[in-house]
């Protein structure tokens, strides 16, 4: 099958899943990201550890980090699970970073920096989407994606068409500033019409909305992208045909959660 074909089809199911997800009930949401969130964090620690992670350590990390990622729903169900949830996750964190204590590990850094930028880059990132779920309007969770997907889309068809400039040639040689401007357009535009349907936000904080979305997922983009630079490989997985692996298809997503979360407690908690 054609590779443009399988990148079309594997599109579209992935946005009915998220979309049905989102409108599924947060437990359904929460399940599905639940697992997504241990193929991230297991490719991760994969294609870091150039596919020789010792079984032990990513298996101990993904347990910590559902922990720390259940906290949402532990929280909404009482306070007493919420610290629960953070309890195992600061216990098992502890522990993780401790048996290096027992290993024969020349080099105990390289272990310990890699269990915290998982933590860091994948668990707090796919929590606090958890939490936009539990805490949030579904329609803004809905938004998150839909702008993502709507500045991706346009930065790629005006690149592709417009595109002359590059934007950071070293790490990645096809993205330009006319399809990351193109994008924010499109992704501005996008806002506007979530505007007359979702008005929990303002005009202008729409426009701000998917301001950090374009800004803040260019950048995720571009880490993922200079990761895989460094690493010398051309996807981070091949689970999803015709868009590699879960790295490659979550990158913008990692840094824009974080920011948006805050932005959104910000002005409507």
């Amino acid at each position: 099958m054609n590779n443009l074909i399988k990148r079309a089809i594997t599109g579209i199911l992935f946005v009915a899943v998220i979309v049905g997800a989102i409108f599924g009930g947060y437990l359904f949401f929460a399940g599905l990201f639940l697992v997504i969130l241990v193929m991230t964090l297991w490719e991760f620690y994969s294609v870091a550890n150039h596919g020789a992670t010792n079984l032990a350590t990513p298996t101990a990390a993904c347990i910590v980090g559902i922990a720390l990622y259940v906290a949402p729903q532990a929280f909404h169900i009482s306070f007493h699970w919420f610290i629960v949830a953070l309890g195992v996750y600061t216990l098992g964190s502890v522990m993780i970073i401790g048996s290096e204590l027992f290993y024969k590990n020349t080099n105990p850094l390289h272990s310990w920096s890699l269990f915290i930028l998982g933590q860091a880059y994948i668990v707090v990132p796919f929590t606090l989407l958890n939490a936009l779920r539990v805490w949030f309007d579904p329609y803004i969770l809905l938004a998150f994606f839909v702008l993502i997907w709507s500045y991706d889309s346009g930065a790629y068809i005006v690149g592709i068409t417009l595109g002359k400039h590059r934007l950071l040639e070293r790490v990645s040689p096809k993205k330009s500033w006319e399809g990351a401007i193109g994008g924010w357009l499109i992704a501005c535009g996008v806002a506007l019409i979530f505007n007359h349907f979702v008005p929990v936000l303002s005009i202008s904080e729409w426009l701000g909305y998917a301001s950090i979305v374009a800004v803040v997922g260019t950048i995720g983009d571009l880490v993922e992208s200079l990761m895989k630079r460094t690493l010398q490989i051309k996807d981070s997985g091949k689970i999803l045909p015709g868009h590699g692996g879960m790295l490659d298809r979550f990158d913008s997503l990692l840094l824009a959660t974080p920011v948006i979360f805050i932005y959104l407690v910000f002005l409507l908690k």
